[in-house]
């Protein structure tokens, strides 16, 4: 599956954003470098999911295309993708929490104004 595919599949799971969001990373991770280029570099179809998931998405292609030496896509680049407010893991409110995702999520989530953690595309 590619990321710009995760819309499409949200929609044919019931609105399962976790299932297709998980179900791409674990084909990125299976894929060899070339076809792991290919499953970032689309955008996704706008109109299916929230702001904030399109926001991830964005952020994601960005962060994995830097751990795998890859192209960023320029899709990820655009101001849409960029919340107009912090968005915090587990709608953390006590400033220490926040703090501490500020602390620890990746620069491509904390650009676009989301502060999920370090695990946020960690798969078990």
């Amino acid at each position: 599956m590619k990321i710009n595919e995760i819309p499409q599949i949200t929609e044919e799971s019931d609105g399962d954003y976790i299932f297709a969001f998980c179900t791409f990373l674990d084909e990125f991770y299976a894929a060899d470098g070339e076809e792991k280029s290919l499953l970032l570099i689309n955008e996704p179809d706008e109109g299916l999911l929230n702001n904030e998931q399109y926001c991830t998405l964005a952020a994601a292609a960005h962060k994995l295309a830097n751990d795998y030496n890859l192209k960023v896509p320029e899709w990820t680049m655009q101001k849409k993708y960029i919340m107009p407010y912090p968005i915090y893991a587990f709608n953390a409110s006590k400033p220490e929490h926040r703090e501490l995702l500020q602390g620890v999520t990746p620069d491509e989530f904390k650009i676009r104004n989301l502060f999920l953690g370090s695990k946020i595309l960690k798969r078990v």
